[in-house]
């Protein structure tokens, strides 16, 4: 049996109990709506080793990127067996041979993951969440935490962070990595705006990113666009 139907059969009890919960590849499962963030369940399947691994993912949609696609995530954590199933002194892997695995799987999710998507049900729950989590690695990256300030209608203190790195996003400038100048190119429009304090603009570029970011790609259809508290507090 391949992967997407071994991983569907047991994440079966959760798509029964959990009708925001769905596959969006065959080892990737999302959780509805999705509106400005992601929030995903990815399972790490190693059938030839006789295991997986389950890992939860949170990011936002509206950051420019190079092209489309179902990106999981940069902030992350691992989930692991339930301490009642775990032998002492091994790491909890969940092995497909287990009897008790579909179960402790299941329960495992509703446990940890569920709540914590549950708990971030917001934009500003979910930037709350991202900013001192450990696992961020963009979390003192000048441009992210400005595009979170801007999403926030936070304008000053947008401006302040944006203010020292601006000078290195300059249009028209060509980079020796031409992979990296969509992107940069994109950066680069946050400028004028975000300086003239235009709400207006700042808005429709997180929407064009956002939508760039998901149209096209299985996302889509599960996708709501929705106002940023940019725009609501303006």
């Amino acid at each position: 049996m391949s992967s997407a139907p071994q991983i569907k059969r047991l994440a079966g009890p959760l798509f029964a109990r959990h009708n925001n919960l769905v596959m969006v590849a065959g080892n990737i499962v999302c959780f509805c709506p999705v509106t400005h963030c992601t929030r995903y369940i990815y399972i790490n399947n190693r059938p030839k080793r006789g295991y997986f691994t389950v890992e939860w993912h949170v990011d936002t949609l509206f950051e420019p990127s190079d092209s489309a696609y179902i990106a999981l995530g940069r902030t992350f954590g691992l989930l692991g067996r339930s301490l009642r199933y775990r032998p002492k002194g091994q790491t909890g892997l969940f092995e497909w041979d287990d009897p008790t695995m579909p179960g402790d799987f299941v329960d495992q999710v509703e446990a940890e993951i569920i709540p914590l998507f549950d708990s971030v049900d917001t934009l500003e729950k979910t930037i709350a969440f991202l900013r001192p989590h450990p696992q961020n690695p963009f979390a003192d990256y000048p441009p992210w935490k400005t595009l979170m300030h801007v999403a926030l209608g936070e304008i000053s203190a947008a401006q302040v962070t944006w203010r020292p790195v601006m000078h290195q996003y300059v249009t028209g400038t060509v980079l020796q990595d031409a992979r990296s100048q969509r992107q940069y190119d994109q950066w680069c429009l946050l400028t004028e705006p975000l300086m003239a304090d235009d709400r207006a603009a700042l808005a429709r570029l997180l929407h064009g990113w956002e939508a760039s970011n998901v149209i096209g790609t299985k996302l889509e259809s599960y996708w709501l666009s929705t106002p940023f508290p940019l725009e609501l507090g303006a």
